[in-house]
């Protein structure tokens, strides 16, 4: 029987990536799974998948930069489940535009999904876990705060900033019992990837350029970032809060 029997994990951007690929694995470890996503047709396909394998799962669409999205998908699962004792913070949006190309709008709507959306996630999730005594929440942020690409100023510092938001709510609610850390997945397959690499002048080099640099050869799988979750979250964890783990093949280790 698997510790996440259960529990309850809220998944935002649950609809594809890491984040799909963070609900199936916790479903398929018996939690009952929360799936939050603008988009709906990505989101059901995600719940279809995880209960096709015989987990349990439902979708609530969401945008996480509105306030009263979250909040309300919160009071959804809680009127559903009673309580929620995971939340992986992983929507986010991403630019590939230097710094006078970027309008104020683009950075304004980046800011709100990547930062802000996490804030708002975080303020209605940890009233739950303080009730409960009990909770983790782990945030997608990104290499990107450490090592980033030319064209990628306003989305790294997105990812920076959650790295210092963690390390806050992390000491404001330890006594609470509610561990909040970050997980810093590499260079991973992903549309948000993908779509980098599309604006590239040459997207192959520069998935080739990018690989060369990992030194385990190869982009990171979604699935690689999702046991990485599932680690933080459990009791091989308990005693991990206010930090980041890299899933990154050893890229920042190169500097």
């Amino acid at each position: 029987m698997s510790e996440f029997e259960g529990k309850v994990a809220m998944i935002t951007g649950g609809g594809s990536g890491i984040g799909r690929a963070t609900a199936i694995l916790f479903a398929a470890q018996g939690a009952q799974t929360v799936v939050i996503d603008w988009n709906e047709s990505t989101a059901e396909e995600t719940v279809k998948s995880i209960e096709q394998r015989g987990g349990q799962s439902f979708y609530i669409r969401a945008d996480v930069s509105r306030s009263e999205d979250m909040k309300g998908a919160v009071d959804i699962a809680v009127a559903r489940y009673g309580r929620i004792d995971i939340l992986f913070a992983s929507a986010a949006t991403q630019i590939t535009k230097s710094v006078a190309e970027t309008s104020e709008e683009e950075w304004e709507r980046l800011h709100d999904v990547n930062l802000k959306g996490t804030f708002l996630c975080c303020k209605y999730v940890l009233p739950v876990m303080q009730t409960q005594k009990s909770g983790s929440i782990v945030i997608a942020s990104s290499g990107h705060a450490f090592v980033t690409y030319p064209n990628s100023s306003a989305y790294a510092a997105t990812k920076g900033g959650l790295l210092a938001f963690m390390r806050g709510v992390a000491l404001d609610y330890a006594a609470d019992g509610v561990r909040v850390n970050c997980v810093i997945p590499g260079a991973t397959d992903t549309s948000l990837l993908r779509n980098y690499l599309n604006a590239c002048a040459d997207p192959r080099a520069e998935e080739d350029r990018i690989t060369r640099r990992i030194p385990l050869g190869r982009l990171a799988q979604p699935e690689d970032i999702a046991k990485a979750v599932r680690f933080l979250c459990s009791a091989d964890a308990t005693y991990i809060t206010g930090t980041w783990l890299a899933v990154d093949g050893g890229l920042l280790a190169g500097g």
